[in-house]
């Protein structure tokens, strides 16, 4: 297919789940109107990175609006249970739903804070790249995800390979997982994550530490086993 190009800021290359992470904002980057009932999949990537640009840039918004709009923009474009789910694996089935629902909305606070500074214009370490849709497939084992082969061209060195896996219902999209030059970001969280909770011995545990962590330090994770 065509490719679909936009402009991007540049991506942070340190580390295996910061480029991960970093990749994330990557669609948010390229951000315009109404991300999540894009009728394609490549269209929900573009757009939803326009309009994220857009409205987390506007100088009318006090930190908190823009703290509370980037909450939204996340929800609404990411599936943020359902990585919750799989990167705890076992430890979420036998966690009670309230350690669940802890998990969850400490994860999506440890997304917000890393994020949101890469989204606005203060970043400049994102400038003069740009993202590419390259391919789209369905999944063979589900019909409802989606995979989407992207590229960031970067100023200096070989694209960057993103592959985004989608869920679709009603031709409404959301992000569950990016693979980064050959790298599960899902993948890689589930392994992390895993060793905390077996570290700690608890879904209950790991929430109490994480809270306590971003309490002391807005936003740093958990040593010996929590992502960085």
């Amino acid at each position: 297919m065509a490719r679909v190009q936009t402009q991007l800021r540049p991506l942070s290359r340190s580390g295996l789940f910061k480029s991960a992470t970093i990749a994330l904002c990557a669609v948010a980057l390229t951000a315009s109107a109404v991300a999540a009932t894009a009728a394609k999949p490549d269209e929900f990537l573009v757009d939803f990175g326009r309009r994220a640009v857009a409205e987390l840039n506007d100088t009318a918004l006090s930190k908190s609006q823009r703290e509370r709009r980037f909450r939204e923009l996340l929800n609404e474009a990411v599936d943020v249970r359902t990585i919750s789910r799989f990167i705890l694996g076992r430890s979420w089935r036998g966690a009670s739903s309230e350690d669940r629902d802890g998990f969850v909305e400490i994860f999506e606070e440890l997304a917000m804070r890393r994020l949101l500074p890469m989204f606005t214009r203060r970043s400049e370490e994102n400038r003069d790249r740009s993202f590419d849709v390259v391919d789209i497939r369905r999944s063979k084992e589900r019909s409802d995800h989606v995979f989407v082969y992207t590229e960031v061209v970067r100023s200096n060195g070989a694209p960057a390979n993103l592959i985004w896996r989608l869920t679709e219902k009603d031709q409404r999209y959301k992000i569950i997982d990016v693979t980064v030059e050959g790298v599960s970001m899902a993948l890689t969280l589930r392994h992390e994550y895993g060793s905390a909770v077996k570290r700690l011995g608890s879904v209950a545990a790991l929430v109490k530490e994480l809270r306590e962590k971003l309490q002391l330090s807005a936003g740093a994770p958990v040593a010996d086993g929590a992502p960085n």
